[in-house]
C-alpha cells in the first residue's frame, strides 16, 4: 500500500519531492505521537509499580502506603496528553521534567522493540536458510486455519466464487468468468474433494443463478441433499437422475436433442464403437445404418429412444422397410449387442423425458446425474459420455454472451475418453465452467498418449489434495517453480606429510547457486485433511484451507433423511405418434403383406442379429 502511494506521488511529477517530504514528515510525527501515547503510558505504569509494591510490604510506613495509593495517578496524564508529552520529551532536559524516569523507561522500551525486531528478523533468516530441516517428513508442520464457510461466502462479492482461505486467513476468490477456463481437482479417496470443493462451488453457482449440471459416479447422498435444498431456496427446479433402483428418478433421453450426426457420434463414442485401422469399416457400417434410422423418425417429427433403435436392429425385415435396403446383420450386431443393457433401462427410454439439458441451461435449473458406477460400471461410464457429448451438442447454440453454466464431473476418470479432448477444448467458447475431480493423474494417463497433458493445459486452476503417487508429486513440484539458493561449501586437504613434517594444508571455500522448489515434496505427501495446494496459470502456488458447509451432526441427519423428490415435469405432447407405435404398425404391415415368406424363398419372417447374410453390392452402397 505504501509503495502504491509513493508511486502515485511520483506520477504527479510536479512538486513530487515536496509532497513526498511532507508525507514522510507527517508519518514520522504521527508515529512518534502514537509511540509516546502507547509506550509512554506503559512507561508510567512501570514507573509506578515499585511505589505500589512498597505499599503492600509488611514493613511499609504510613507515607509509603499513602504513596502507593497514588502510584498510577500519572498514567492518566500520559494517556490523555500524548502530543504535549512528546513535545516536552523532545525539547526539555531532564531537570525540567516532572518525572524524567518515565522518559528513561520509554527510551528503554523503544530500544527493546528495535533489538527484538532485529532478533526476529535474524531468526526468520536462519529458518529460511535451514528450510530443509523444517521439511523433514518427521517434523513437518502446517498452519491450521478455521473459518466459517457460510459467512465467507456471504461476504464474497457478486461475480466471484470463494475457493478457500490462505494461511493468513485471507479469502481466496476468483471471478466466475475465469472459471470458464476450467478447474481440475486432484486427490486420493477420502481427502474431501467433493465435500470441500465440488459441493461449495456448486452451491455458490446456484445462489448466483447459474445453471448447474453435476455428473457423480459415487452417488454422494449429502451432495444430492445439499444441492436440492439450495435449489429449493432459490426457486430453481432440481432434477435427479439416478441408476439406483430404489431412488425415484427423473427420466433422460440421451438421443433426444441434437442433429442426426451428433446423436450418432454420441452413441457410437459412448459405446466404444469408434474403431481405427481396418476395423473402421464396421464403424462406417454402423453409421450407415444408424443415420437413416434416426432420419426416418426425425422426418416424421417423432422422438425415438435407444430401445426403439435396439428393437429395429433386431429385425432385418423391419430395417429393410425403414432404410429401403437389406443390411448384413454381421456388420451391425456389435451395435445391437452394445445397446442391449441401455434398452433395458427405463430411465433413459421415455421419449418425452423430464430432463432437457437445453432447458436446464436456458432456465438456470439444477440437474444431478447420480451415475453410481457400483450399480453398473460400464453402463454408467457410457451414460456419462453421452451426457458430456449432449452438452457439447448444446455448445453449438451457445455463445460467450450466455450466462455461465457450471458442469461438475466427480470421479471424472470413470468416463474419460479420447473424445473428451475435443469436449474440453470447445466448452470454454460455450461459456461452460468445467470442474473435473479425480484421484490421480495415472487414472487419466491411461486414456491415451498426452491425454493428461490436454487436461492440464485446458484447466487454468488446479486444486491438489493429499497425493500418494510419487509421479504426481514430482509433476506438481515442478509446477510450483523454484528459487535460487546460495550454498557455500568448505574443503580442507593435507599433502606432503612425512616424518617430522606436518605437510601442506590446503583449505578452500566455494559458493554455488542451487535451485530449490517453492513447495517441498514432503508437503504434498503430508497435506492434512482440509489443506490443499492451488496452482493457477500465471500465479505462484499457494496453500489453501477448506471447511465443510455443514456440521457433523447435520451431515448425519442428511444421511438418515430420504432422498429429495425429483422435479415434477408437466408433459407436453410432441406429436400424435410415438416411435413404438410406428414400429408396431410397420411390423403389422410386414406380416399382412406376407413379406416374411418371400425372403430368399424361405419362410423366415425374421433374421436374427447373429446370422450373417451376404448383402452384396447393396451393403457396400450403404456402408460407404
Amino acid at each position: 500500500m505504501l509503495n502504491d502511494f509513493i508511486n502515485k506521488i511520483k506520477n504527479t511529477k510536479k512538486y513530487s519531492l515536496a509532497i513526498l517530504a511532507v508525507a514522510v514528515a507527517s508519518g514520522v510525527i504521527l508515529a512518534l505521537i502514537l509511540d509516546v501515547w502507547l509506550l509512554g503510558t506503559a512507561a508510567a505504569v512501570l514507573h509506578g509499580v515499585p511505589e505500589w509494591l512498597k505499599g503492600f510490604s509488611y514493613f511499609a510506613t504510613d507515607a509509603q502506603e499513602e504513596a502507593a495509593k497514588h502510584a498510577f495517578d500519572g498514567m492518566n496524564w500520559y494517556w490523555r496528553h500524548p502530543l504535549a508529552t512528546a513535545l516536552a520529551w523532545l525539547t526539555k532536559p531532564a531537570s525540567q521534567l516532572n518525572n524524567p524516569e518515565v522518559r528513561t523507561i520509554w527510551l528503554f522500551e523503544n530500544l527493546l522493540l528495535v533489538f527484538g525486531g532485529l532478533a526476529v528478523r535474524l531468526r526468520n533468516s536462519w529458518d529460511k536458510g535451514n528450510q530443509d530441516l523444517n521439511n523433514d517428513i518427521r517434523k513437518i508442520r502446517f498452519k491450521r486455519v478455521n473459518y466459517n464457510v457460510e459467512k465467507e461466502t456471504e461476504r464474497t462479492p457478486a461475480g466471484q466464487v470463494l475457493l478457500g482461505c490462505d494461511d493468513r486467513r485471507q479469502p481466496v476468490r476468483i471471478p466466475w468468468a475465469e472459471m470458464t477456463e476450467h478447474m481440475h481437482i486432484l486427490g486420493g479417496s477420502g481427502t474431501g474433494k467433493t465435500s470441500l470443493m465440488v459441493v461449495p462451488i456448486c452451491v455458490q453457482a446456484i445462489r448466483a443463478g447459474l445453471p448447474v449440471v453435476v455428473v457423480d459416479f459415487k452417488g454422494d447422498k449429502q451432495a444430492i441433499q445439499l444441492l436440492a435444498k439450495e435449489a429449493k431456496k432459490t426457486g430453481k427446479k432440481f432434477y435427479l437422475f439416478s441408476l439406483h433402483p430404489d431412488i425415484k428418478s427423473n427420466t433422460y433421453n440421451p438421443i433426444e436433442s441434437g442433429n442426426v450426426l451428433s446423436k450418432v457420434e454420441r452413441v457410437l463414442t459412448a459405446l466404444d464403437l469408434v474403431y481405427d485401422g481396418a476395423a473402421k469399416f464396421y464403424t462406417y457400417s454402423q453409421q450407415a445404418t444408424f443415420i437413416p434410422l434416426l432420419e426416418y423418425f426425425i422426418n416424421r417429427d417423432v422422438i425415438c429412444t435407444l430401445r426403439d433403435i435396439w428393437n429395429i436392429l433386431a429385425d432385418a425385415e423391419l430395417m429393410k422397410e425403414i432404410i429401403g435396403q437389406k443390411v448384413d446383420a454381421g456388420h451391425i450386431k456389435g451395435l445391437w449387442a452394445a445397446l442391449t443393457p441401455y434398452a433395458r433401462l427405463e430411465q433413459i427410454n421415455k421419449p418425452k423425458s423430464d430432463i432437457s439439458l437445453a432447458g436446464v441451461l436456458k432456465k438456470g435449473d439444477v440437474v444431478y446425474f447420480d451415475l453410481r458406477s457400483s450399480v453398473a460400471p460400464k453402463l454408467a461410464a457410457g451414460l456419462g459420455k453421452m451426457i458430456a457429448l449432449d452438452l457439447q451438442a448444446q455448445a453449438a447454440f451457445r455463445t460467450q454472451a450466455d450466462r455461465i453454466a457450471l458442469i461438475a464431473i466427480d470421479e471424472f476418470q470413470t468416463m474419460a475418453c479420447e473424445a473428451f479432448r475435443d469436449i474440453i477444448q470447445k466448452f470454454r467458447s460455450a461459456n461452460y465452467a468445467l470442474v473435473l475431480a479425480n484421484q490421480a493423474l495415472g487414472d487419466i494417463r491411461n486414456i491415451g498418449m498426452g491425454f493428461a497433458d490436454t487436461i492440464g493445459t485446458n484447466t487454468k486452476t488446479k486444486i491438489i489434495f493429499s497425493v500418494d503417487d510419487p509421479v504426481d508429486v514430482e509433476n506438481y513440484i515442478k509446477k510450483s517453480g523454484s528459487v535460487p539458493i546460495r550454498r557455500e561449501s568448505e574443503s580442507r586437504s593435507r599433502s606432503g606429510r612425512y616424518a617430522g613434517n606436518m605437510g601442506n594444508i590446503t583449505e578452500g571455500k566455494s559458493t554455488h547457486l542451487e535451485e530449490k522448489g517453492m513447495i517441498h515434496p514432503n508437503q504434498l505427501l503430508m497435506l492434512p485433511f482440509g489443506k490443499t495446494v492451488m496452482y493457477r496459470r500465471g500465479e505462484m502456488a499457494k496453500f489453501l484451507n477448506h471447511a465443510h458447509l455443514i456440521s457433523k451432526a447435520d451431515k448425519d441427519q442428511l444421511e438418515q433423511a430420504p432422498y429429495p423428490e425429483p422435479a415434477m415435469v408437466k408433459k407436453q405432447s410432441r406429436g400424435a405418434l410415438t416411435a413404438k407405435q410406428i414400429i408396431d404398425d410397420l411390423k403389422r404391415q410386414i406380416v399382412e403383406s406376407g413379406k416374411q415368406e418371400q425372403k430368399n424363398g424361405e419362410g423366415h419372417a425374421r433374421q436374427q442379429p447373429g446370422k450373417v447374410e451376404n448383402a452384396g453390392i447393396e451393403l457396400e452402397d450403404i456402408s460407404m
